[in-house]
């Protein structure tokens, strides 16, 4: 469901990313998804202040298509999620997605866009039940005052 013949993934620690592209190629919700290339796509590099104030950017794991939305999905192993660094991306991309909300539909592919952190032990406890992609974004997807900490 990808456009490419053959889509990279991490030799070292890619595992939980290799699993989710076999998922997505297999959920018959997804319509097409692209793993993130940060050499190629230059189109999904969002910018967030780090930990120690810099500014960078990163690249989010894959953006999946389903019928109703577009999704822009970070996979991320069990050890890392609550990493500071992370916690500055999930704010940035959550922004990300809302910006890119605001545009007229036509520009966004008629669709909404949402973000989901995927957590390991959450994507392997789903996908073990037979979850579908959007039973997994439901579950991982984030709204600004959970990537921060805050109530509103």
């Amino acid at each position: 469901k990808t456009i490419y013949l053959r889509t990279n993934f991490p030799s070292h620690g890619g595992r939980l990313e290799k699993s989710f592209e076999e998922f997505l190629d297999k959920d018959g919700e997804v319509l097409s998804f692209i793993k993130i290339d940060e050499s190629q796509h230059y189109f999904a590099r969002i910018f967030y202040i780090r930990k120690d104030g810099h500014l960078a950017s990163y690249h989010p794991d894959f953006i999946v298509c389903t019928k109703d939305y577009m999704y822009i999905i970070e996979t991320k192993g069990d050890n890392m999620v609550d990493d500071q660094n992370v916690q500055q991306k999930r704010v940035a991309t959550i922004d990300y997605v809302r910006k890119i909300n605001l545009l007229p539909e036509e520009n966004r592919l008629y669709k909404d866009w949402k973000y989901v952190l995927l957590q390991e032990k959450t994507f392997y406890a789903l996908y073990e039940n037979g979850a579908t992609i959007t039973d997994i974004c439901n579950i991982g997807e984030l709204s600004k005052p959970e990537a921060e900490g805050t109530l509103f």
